[in-house]
């Protein structure tokens, strides 16, 4: 069995809210239930069909990140940063 982390760093869990850019106009809230260097785990309403690559504003950085869609399961969505970088307090 393979053990190795399917993360480039270790997950922080956090509580927050981001805000992900869905066009030139459309706009979109989610959760943010956790947070590593190279992606997080977020929650979108149920229904909710994110594209591939999209932007989204977290509170835990100052620019906003490149989203890469990894996985969905209901309302949960795992991204990849397509630029890691550290979390900031």
């Amino acid at each position: 069995m393979d053990t190795t982390p399917n993360r480039r760093g270790g997950r922080k869990p956090i509580t927050g809210t981001g805000v992900i850019k869905l066009g030139l106009f459309k706009r979109m809230s989610c959760e943010i239930r956790d947070v590593s260097p190279g992606g997080a785990r977020i929650v979108t309403p149920e229904g909710t069909d994110l594209p591939e690559r999209f932007t989204m504003r977290m509170p835990h950085f100052k620019t906003p990140r490149t989203c890469i869609r990894r996985w969905q399961s209901g309302s949960e969505t795992g991204v990849e940063f397509a630029n890691a970088v550290p979390i900031e307090d």
